[in-house]
């Protein structure tokens, strides 16, 4: 069964623009060997003197077969290809369903 997911992804604790542009590539990668690349936007940023590197999905989410299976590996690698940029940052990924988000705010679940 395929699930629609809205995505969001921000990786933490880089030490410089230079390493959070580097994380980006790495990041970017993955989601390119997804195939996701339309779905997902990634980016760097700024906050407080800290760097960051965001992944969001945009106005369409990913769709996803085999959601429980592939959430897992997609973290596994997310968290491979930053591992081998920094061994300090830290990878936060939340997926969602947004069928299931969208019934919720509607009432009819």
């Amino acid at each position: 069964m395929s699930v629609n997911i809205r995505i969001e992804l921000d990786v933490s604790g880089l030490s410089s623009r230079e390493q959070a542009e580097e994380t980006r590539r790495a990041v970017q990668q993955v989601i390119n060997d997804e195939g996701i690349q339309h779905e997902v936007a990634v980016s760097t940023r700024e906050r407080d003197e800290k760097f960051v590197v965001l992944g969001r999905t945009g106005a369409f989410p990913v769709v996803v077969s085999g959601v429980s299976r592939w959430q897992p590996e997609f973290r596994a690698r997310v968290e491979a290809a930053v591992g081998r940029v920094s061994s300090t940052a830290k990878v936060w990924l939340f997926c969602a369903d947004v069928d299931l988000e969208r019934a919720l705010e509607a009432g009819t679940l």
